[in-house]
């Protein structure tokens, strides 16, 4: 679930990132175009502008969307049909556009875990091979170099990019992921709510959604009694029972020594408790490392409509000082 959201964040990041520089690309294709337009008419300016549409619309509803790569990998997968009608209409394997498709394959490894970038990079050369054996065997064998050598460049680009890339996936895991328990760390909680704020004031998302703030109750008893070292097998065996307790599409973040923040995107009150007693249970129920821990947890629901993240954080946290207050081991609510 860590890995998925990670990778959810990243790719959505990712996206936005690129959006300018992709916009340049498309401009560069378009001048290009522009000045050959007298000797291959003006035909590709229909399937640039669908190219661009594609990338608009998937753009639009990523955000909103639980499965952002699925818009993601349908615009993406129509750049390099682009490509295939440009090749076509430009002489097969004979045309100067061959190499271009070398421009999907750059951004492969930037979008898509390994699954995803050998059946993206299979993609790209079955619709090399379609624009130019094909299409036109004869061109192809006479031009057989030149095909090997487009081939060649689109395979090499796709491991080098793959390995830049995954440097960049180790760096943000560590930056982003607590070392001891695993867990999200403050950083990638503020990257969330921020995006949970943007989703919800987009007049896209007009559900509520809900935070638990967890605290484990007389740690440093623990600590102090049986040693930090045990604490830390505590801390390690409570986040991953409050894992195995989530639902797909949760996250989970130890924003402090014992602290412990978990966010239900798209949560009503009636379900946030639910999901705050269960942890609480499991948590009762698993004695962590041979001890017995409980927890108490606030918690805090939005009002439908635009997230105000700040405040529920306060409301979260108004709402365990309560539960702490009553006798811990309890799950308070919230009044908002």
């Amino acid at each position: 679930m860590i890995r998925d959201d990670t990778h959810r964040a990243r790719l959505v990041e990712m996206e936005l990132r690129l959006r300018p520089y992709r916009f340049v690309c498309f401009a560069i294709l378009a001048l290009a175009l522009t000045s050959i337009g007298g000797e291959i008419g003006w035909w590709w300016i229909a399937p640039l502008l669908a190219g661009l549409g594609g990338f608009a619309v998937a753009d639009s509803f990523m955000r909103s969307s639980e499965h952002p790569a699925l818009w993601v990998a349908t615009a993406w997968a129509i750049l390099p049909l682009l490509l295939l009608d440009s090749v076509v209409v430009t002489g097969g394997a004979a045309s100067p556009a061959l190499m271009w498709f070398a421009l999907p394959a750059v951004t492969l490894s930037v979008r898509f875990e390994p699954r995803g970038i050998a059946l993206g990079t299979v993609y790209i050369v079955a619709l090399m091979l379609v624009g130019t054996i094909v299409f036109d065997p004869a061109t192809a064998s006479a031009h057989r170099q030149e095909l090997i050598v487009a081939i060649a460049l689109v395979l090499s680009t796709v491991v080098l990019c793959g390995a830049l890339n995954e440097s960049d996936r180790v760096y943000r895991r560590r930056a982003t992921l607590d070392p001891l328990t695993g867990l999200f760390n403050r950083s990638a909680l503020d990257q969330r709510l921020e995006e949970l704020c943007s989703r919800s004031s987009g007049g896209g998302d007009n559900r509520s959604h809900a935070l638990l703030l967890c605290d484990i109750d007389n740690f440093k008893r623990v600590n102090d009694r049986l040693g930090h070292a045990t604490g830390d097998t505590v801390l390690q065996d409570i986040a991953q029972t409050m894992r195995s307790v989530l639902r797909a599409g949760d996250s989970i973040y130890r924003i402090g020594g014992e602290e412990i923040l978990v966010v239900l995107p798209g949560a009503a009150q009636e379900h946030a408790v639910a999901i705050a007693e269960r942890l609480r249970g499991a948590v009762r129920e698993r004695r962590p490392a041979g001890v017995e821990v409980t927890i108490s947890i606030g918690v805090a629901v939005s009002r439908p409509g635009p997230v105000d993240s700040d405040e529920l954080v306060d409301l979260a946290d108004a709402a365990l000082y309560s539960a702490k207050a009553g006798g811990r081991d309890r799950v308070m609510v919230s009044a908002n």
